[in-house]
């Protein structure tokens, strides 16, 4: 009995755990890209999401551009995983030219202080399927 109890105290704390994971990664803020050019001196150190990105012109001794509907910003690939640098070079590295379906989905990044000219770099990029 007491083996059936303890089985099911330890189930439903799995079952509890999985929900606050996900909810942890669901943290992002969801904005444009003008939105975050525009607030980034009070965004500095959130972490934003930006859906309906198209990336374009992408080399890693460059980087790119990133825009959506509300306009486009330089894309950085500093701090960047190398699978997802790696995927924009071969799938996004044409300049100016229509992009595929794998050039366009979302990017995850965090806000930097507000020094200079707006580039996003370290981030994550989420093809659209």
């Amino acid at each position: 009995m007491r083996a059936a109890i303890v089985a099911l105290m330890m189930g439903t704390g799995l079952a509890t755990q999985v929900p606050l994971a996900a909810q942890a990664q669901d943290g992002a803020h969801m904005m444009t890209l003008a939105e975050v050019r525009q607030r980034r001196a009070e965004l500095a150190g959130s972490f934003i999401r930006v859906e309906n990105v198209t990336i374009s012109g992408f080399s890693m001794s460059r980087g790119g551009t990133a825009s959506d509907s509300s306009g486009g910003v330089h894309l950085d690939d500093g701090g960047m995983p190398m699978d997802t640098i790696t995927y924009l070079e071969r799938n996004c590295a044409k300049p100016g030219a229509p992009a595929s379906a794998g050039c366009r989905g979302a990017l995850e990044f965090t806000v930097a202080a507000a020094h200079g000219a707006f580039t996003i770099s370290d981030a994550q990029f989420i093809p659209q399927r």
